[in-house]
């Protein structure tokens, strides 16, 4: 091929990501090379030149045409690889046209914009290649056209007739697949997708395909996937091999997150997938290892996700090997309310006495995990901890989860106030951690307030013992002239702003605390302090001329202060979501009322959706949910009248 694409265009006149074209032929004819290492090299050359960080170019369009000629050819090497490329430079169009102009310079976006439109349709001038190279004698080649005959599901001639003409002939699994694939993502917006064509391949006896029919089926908007199509998506992920593998459907993710994004719209396919995958009792620890924590993605996704994988991740607390076990405890112990499905079987890991690693992060999980559900069970094993640290766990969590047996922790607790120990492994801060658990037991910690004003006179994690004081308000007051010594810059802005809000808390007087959070109000609260300034109720008034009112959290304080719903309501309505601060004006729009019903909707999204909306911390965000659900159906309740119901 010595030099026979240089008169494919005038490459001099012509632009690619680093400029004039004039070296595109050279690297067109490499792509013709015998030797394949030479086309790979080149293949990655052009992926950096006429196709860059998603833009393509005016050298782009001439290149595409003699890509489709090298394809054609039997000889060239690589040519799924070429097919790729071809794709991403038809798909080109679709990701810029979400950009915005003012990103862009010179090129300004409507040249971009143009180049990229022309080099699309150079991509869909081949599609007549692309239709016979169905008929390719390599089944790599033939499984790769579909992929990008799925880049144009308007074009005309329809390509679905043709496509499922060749899969219905197809002998090679992975070909076959592919062109149901291609069939599928092409009329995925159709009014009438082949829906009985594709369940007609779901009992084909190739493994591929039943998983490749049972993808379409669920991109085509099918309802009613069966046992069937849910054991092929299974068989395909846990298969060792796979005619799938390298195909560019999964390049991006590969075979499983392929398979499995597959289910991202369906919360029970999802949940039955990862409970088949938890109880497959493969050999591999590893693949054990990798089904436990797709589970507890599917549980931080899916709302009833906890109460279907938390009982077969509990199962494998029995498992021969630590890693697995230790790795299924972590995430059942970020499975929110719904971990008391499963405290039976936690119980047995705090019993021991061996605690090398993992064994320590083992018993540790399980304890917090037990606290966290508020088992009482639990209770000697945290005291014991409290008192002389082994495990390699947070206390906060399981301390602030125990609240209602606080009586029974008050002793070891001020044991530890009194002389605080060091955590071990990633645990942090001890001391730091248990006063942020005692933070949520409101006036059930009274009884450890001596202990709290001592840390204070010590000087120990002040920030932390002042949130818990304040969540005592008035039963406090004897803290207040200690803290009061916190005050001011000297005592760095942590200590003297936790300082100032648990005095405001606690008095209910704002005058004194202002003067040291005035700054802090004025460039914006963060969530935590908002809620904070929530809480005041009436006592937050002399913060409101603080405040910017555009600022998320603004309109419930000032709606909590003042009662003015005619100059709070549409500033509620925007604040709605499931956030700390959008949290705040969701109560704001139940106390309201009937008049808050343009919010309806969203707070019924909270309210009412399949899919986990809370945010933060993995270990934390399914207990705030839930705790976000009850809040938003209660208010749904108080606006529409209708009764609301949350787990």
């Amino acid at each position: 091929m010595s030099g026979g694409f240089r008169d494919a265009a005038d490459w001099a006149d012509l632009i690619h990501a680093y400029g004039a074209a004039t070296n595109l032929p050279d690297m067109l004819e490499q792509v013709g090379s015998d030797d394949p290492a030479v086309v790979e090299r080149a293949l990655y050359d052009l992926s950096g030149t006429i196709y860059h960080q998603g833009w393509v170019y005016p050298a782009t369009v001439p290149a595409v045409g003699v890509l489709y000629e090298l394809v054609s050819n039997p000889g060239t090497h690589h040519r799924p690889r070429i097919l790729g490329l071809l794709s991403d430079i038809a798909a080109a169009l679709w990701d810029l046209e979400d950009h915005d102009e003012d990103e862009y310079d010179e090129p300004d976006l409507a040249t971009v914009l143009e180049w990229a439109r022309a080099a699309r349709s150079a991509v869909e001038a081949g599609v007549p290649t692309l239709m016979s190279l169905l008929d390719d004698g390599d089944p790599a080649v033939r499984a790769a056209a579909p992929f990008v005959l799925a880049d144009f599901p308007e074009h005309d001639p329809d390509p679905v007739p043709r496509l499922q003409q060749a899969a219905d002939a197809e002998d090679d699994a992975g070909a076959a697949a592919s062109m149901i694939l291609a069939v599928a993502d092409i009329c995925t917006d159709r009014d009438e997708p082949p829906l009985d064509w594709i369940r007609g391949h779901g009992g084909d006896a190739r493994r591929e395909v039943r998983a490749a029919a049972a993808v379409a089926l669920l991109w085509c908007g099918a309802d009613d996937l069966d046992d069937d199509g849910l054991q092929a998506i299974t068989a395909e992920i846990q298969a060792d091999e796979s005619a799938l593998d390298g195909q560019l459907w999964v390049l991006d993710g590969g075979r499983t997150g392929f398979l499995t994004s597959a289910l991202d719209q369906s919360p029970a396919p999802q949940i039955s997938l990862a409970r088949d995958a938890l109880a497959t009792g493969t050999a591999d620890a590893e693949r054990r290892v990798q089904a436990v924590h797709r589970a507890g993605q599917i549980m931080r996704t899916w709302r009833a996700g906890p109460a279907g994988l938390l009982p077969p991740l509990a199962r494998l607390l029995a498992d021969d090997d630590a890693e697995v076990v230790k790795e299924a405890v972590w995430e059942i112990k970020q499975g929110g309310p719904d971990i008391a499905l499963v405290a039976d079987r936690l119980l047995p890991l705090l019993d021991t006495d061996v605690l090398d690693h993992p064994r320590d992060l083992i018993a540790g999980s399980a304890l917090e995990a037990l606290g966290r559900a508020g088992d009482a069970r639990c209770v000697p094993a945290l005291a014991a901890d409290l008192d002389g640290p082994r495990l390699s766990f947070n206390p906060g969590p399981a301390i602030a989860g125990m609240k209602e047996h606080a009586d029974a922790l008050l002793e070891p607790v001020r044991a530890f106030l009194d002389e605080p120990k060091k955590g071990t492994g990633f645990a942090g801060n001890h001391l730091m951690n248990v006063l942020t658990g005692l933070a949520e037991w409101g006036d059930r910690a009274q009884p450890l307030l001596p202990d709290m004003i001592s840390l204070l006179e010590r000087r120990k994690a002040v920030p932390h013992v002042a949130r818990a004081l304040a969540a005592l308000g008035p039963a406090a007051a004897d803290a207040v002239p200690v803290l009061r010594r916190f005050l001011g810059r000297k005592h760095g802005p942590q200590a003297s702003q936790n300082a100032a809000w648990a005095i405001w808390q606690i008095t209910g007087d704002g005058e004194e605390p202002l003067r040291f959070l005035t700054s802090a109000i004025r460039d914006g609260l963060d969530d935590d302090d908002m809620v904070r300034l929530f809480a005041l109720g009436s006592a937050a008034r002399p913060a409101l001329p603080l405040l910017d009112e555009a600022m998320p959290g603004s309109a419930a304080v000032i709606q909590r202060v003042t009662g003015d719903t005619e100059r709070t309501l549409p500033r509620l309505v925007d604040a709605v979501a499931a956030t700390p601060t959008g949290m705040l004006a969701v109560r704001c729009l139940g106390e309201i009322g009937a008049d808050a019903s343009a919010a309806v909707p969203d707070i019924r999204e909270i309210a009412e959706s399949p899919r986990v909306l809370a945010g933060g911390a993995s270990t934390d965000v399914l207990a705030t949910d839930r705790a976000y659900q009850a809040v938003a159906a209660e208010a749904l309740a108080r606006i529409t009248g209708e009764g609301g119901d949350v787990r």
